[in-house]
């Protein structure tokens, strides 16, 4: 995948001075990395706003966890605007006021982007979720448990939840997509996370009971889960409506069933796979 700095670096001097020239038109980010690109080819912007300034600033303290969602966001911005912007350089008809421009010279229209509403994935509280997983399971199972079935379940668990919060997520954020193609990316992204739980499920593990109806709960949960973002993934690709049939739903209603377990205290499954 190309980032914020490649897509720019394409651009010619005249078009990355237009996003300096002009901070209002865009994310401040594109606007910061645009200068950046300038001051690399040995010329010199303007200094920015001071509002522009502050938001530089602000996005450069932030931690390293912070920032990914904004720079994936950003890198998937341009790649979808950059793409949309040549589609109708390429095929719209030409107006009389372009065809009267001078050719070195560049209007607000010929360099505005379009630009789509992307909602990052946001950082969920994983290890919380298997602390509160782990508790409960009953004092007299952990403590006859082994340090390696400890070891072995919370790894389990980890990889459960770290897939299963992003994918209720995207899950509820089905019918508000803007973008088609950064939700593909997420729904894929996140079946990678339920393909690491897999790699772990294939062995067998000395649990205890308790452990072992949590651990097949889970099984059961990723299969759901998959299934439904693999349907949500093939109406994305299609620009079809992202809305799960009744199957689907009835699905979900059972993972729902199955993960309260995971978070509070019921009554144990009886379940064989």
């Amino acid at each position: 995948m190309s980032s914020a700095t490649d897509v720019l670096r394409a651009k010619t001097d005249a078009e990355l001075q237009f996003f300096v020239d002009n901070p209002n038109f865009y994310h401040a980010d594109l606007v910061t990395t645009a200068r950046q690109e300038l001051r690399r080819r040995g010329i010199a912007p303007p200094r920015p706003a001071a509002g522009e300034a502050s938001v530089a600033t602000v996005y450069d303290e932030a931690p390293a966890s912070n920032r990914r969602p904004l720079v994936l966001g950003l890198v998937l911005l341009l790649l979808v605007a950059g793409a949309a912007g040549l589609f109708w350089k390429t095929h719209a008809p030409a107006s009389p006021r372009s065809l009267g421009r001078q050719p070195d010279k560049l209007s607000p229209e010929s360099l505005k982007l379009e630009s789509v509403v992307a909602t990052p994935i946001p950082t969920f509280d994983n290890d919380r979720n298997v602390a509160q997983q782990l508790a409960l399971v009953p004092t007299a199972e952990r403590s006859s448990a082994s340090a390696q079935a400890l070891r072995q379940y919370k790894g389990l668990c980890l990889r459960f939840w770290r897939a299963q919060n992003p994918t209720v997520f995207l899950i509820n954020q089905a019918g508000r997509q803007q973008s088609y193609q950064v939700y593909t990316a997420q729904l894929k992204l996140v079946q990678g996370q339920w393909n690491d739980l897999y790699k772990g499920l294939v062995y067998s593990y000395k649990l205890t009971p308790t452990m072992m109806d949590h651990l097949a709960r889970m099984r059961v949960i990723a299969r759901i889960q998959r299934m439904t973002l693999t349907k949500l993934e093939a109406a994305a690709s299609n620009n079809m409506p992202l809305v799960l049939d009744g199957r689907t739903q009835l699905a979900q209603d059972t993972a729902r069933h199955l993960l309260a377990p995971l978070q509070q205290r019921v009554a144990p499954l009886s379940i064989h796979l």
